[in-house]
């Protein structure tokens, strides 16, 4: 293997990890660890939550999750190009949140997947992958809305603009 492919696979590795450090992060209330998630000038949009940054990312997080007994994120079938000091993602997400305060009826899960733009932050040698931009679609939704306090039906949401594949992987 050339030492260009093991470079390109390692950058692989090190975006998986940054997407997977992040589920680490909100699950367990690890702030700190957004700033080795997101860039400081990071754009979020998550369905249902507006656009915000970095910052006004983790005092959103900070304020709302205490309201839930327990989250758990989780990412998968990462698809990942990389293009120097840029790369785009594609992952798939399930989140589930729970308030026992509801029971019988304590869980929300929604499905759906986090479209990331990464800069390499610090240069090729010695750089850091970290998320520039993070768009994520809601596809799918089960369980009690008012977990969430969601006035969506469980199901799936409507095909909108968002669903296609990214302009990257065409």
């Amino acid at each position: 293997m050339s030492s260009d492919k093991a470079a390109y696979l390692y950058d692989v590795y090190e975006i998986s990890q940054v997407l997977y450090r992040y589920t680490v992060a909100i699950d367990s209330r690890a702030y700190d660890l957004f700033d080795r998630c997101f860039t400081p000038d990071a754009t979020i949009e998550l369905a249902g939550m507006g656009v915000m940054t970095r910052d006004g990312y983790r005092k959103i997080a900070r304020e709302n999750l205490v309201h839930f007994d327990a989250t758990q994120h989780a990412i998968g079938n990462p698809s990942i190009q990389v293009d120097g000091d840029r790369a785009h993602s594609r992952c798939y997400f399930t989140a589930q949140h729970v308030k026992n305060a509801l029971a019988p009826k304590p869980f929300m899960i929604i499905g759906g997947w986090y479209d990331d733009t990464f800069a390499r932050v610090g240069g090729q040698e010695n750089g850091t992958w970290l998320i520039k931009t993070r768009l994520g679609t809601a596809l799918w939704f089960d369980g009690n809305p008012e977990v969430l306090n969601y006035p969506l039906p469980p199901g799936a949401l409507p095909r909108t603009p968002g669903h296609e594949a990214p302009a990257w992987k065409i």
